[in-house]
């Protein structure tokens, strides 16, 4: 375990115990699959005083962490028209913020969906990062070549060469947020814009669920409010920033699975919501929100 302190403050003085941990007793039972259902499994999470961020105080190694996310299944398949209409919604806000659609990279691409929204965008050179290999096979051939299997290091692609940089649901899990945001500010072009998604954890549902909360999980090692993650885009040199909710696409039957309810009460509410909404999807501003800063 690696101990951590406050990545906005630089200090771990001012910061008090809020969850204690609740990891499983051996490594094989850890899941860092995107969008897994909840399991209950969280590091030790603090919160400074100073600044309102929620971190861990320790996280596994980044050895450990990698291996995972390489590994890691690849299960919301069946929610990927949503999240086209959600990521894409994102990317047209970011395109009105730029001159040109030349260059355009996501970090965490999962199977390179969001990349064939930017192609029908109008992109002309697009590019993904991902750790997982189950993500990156179900990618369409015409996609897979467009993405590099790895975790993201800024030393892999061209400096000052993206017009778009794009993330979700990765600022809570980089052992190292800054490093993280400074190397997509290197690989920025000047005037170039990064968009992230993340969760909102000043959101009424998290207050009111606590760490029976979804984004309370092992996988986290910050969670961001809308405060603390203008906070980390200032630090990081980032400028005319924007932080707004994020309504998100989903199918009925994921919202429940979603639910930190019993299986038991789920399942007759899954059932009628089929009949009702079949496979349609569902926007709900349910406590995401996305972030927008320029080089």
């Amino acid at each position: 375990m690696l101990k951590k302190i406050c990545p906005i403050c630089d200090s771990d003085t001012k910061s008090e115990k809020v969850y204690d941990e609740n990891l499983p007793s051996k490594l094989e039972k850890v899941n860092y699959s995107g969008r897994k259902k909840p399991d209950g499994y969280h590091y030790e999470m603090v919160r400074c005083k100073d600044c309102s961020l929620l971190y861990a105080s320790s996280i596994y190694e980044s050895k450990i962490t990698d291996k995972l996310y390489e590994e890691s299944d690849f299960p919301y398949e069946q929610e990927i028209e949503g999240l086209k209409k959600t990521y894409g919604n994102c990317l047209k806000y970011a395109e009105n913020l730029i001159s040109k659609k030349e260059n355009f990279l996501e970090i965490g691409c999962g199977n390179g969906f969001l990349l064939e929204v930017a192609i029908d965008q109008g992109w002309k050179n697009v590019t993904g990062v991902e750790p997982s290999i189950k993500a990156v096979n179900q990618a369409k051939s015409n996609i897979r070549k467009k993405i590099v299997h790895s975790i993201f290091k800024s030393d892999s692609f061209k400096k000052n060469n993206y017009d778009v940089v794009f993330f979700a649901m990765i600022l809570e899990h980089v052992p190292d947020v800054n490093k993280f945001l400074s190397e997509i500010f290197k690989v920025l072009n000047p005037g170039g814009v990064v968009i992230g998604i993340c969760h909102d954890e000043r959101h009424f549902l998290s207050k009111l669920l606590k760490d029976k909360h979804p984004i309370i999980n092992d996988e986290h090692n910050y969670v961001f409010g809308k405060k603390t993650a203008k906070k980390i885009l200032l630090k990081n040199n980032f400028k005319d920033i924007k932080v707004n909710s994020l309504k998100n696409y989903y199918s009925a039957n994921y919202w429940f699975d979603m639910a930190p309810i019993p299986e038991i009460i789920k399942k007759p509410f899954k059932l009628i919501s089929k009949i009702f909404f079949g496979d349609k999807n569902i926007g709900i501003k349910a406590g995401n929100i996305f972030l927008v800063g320029k080089k």
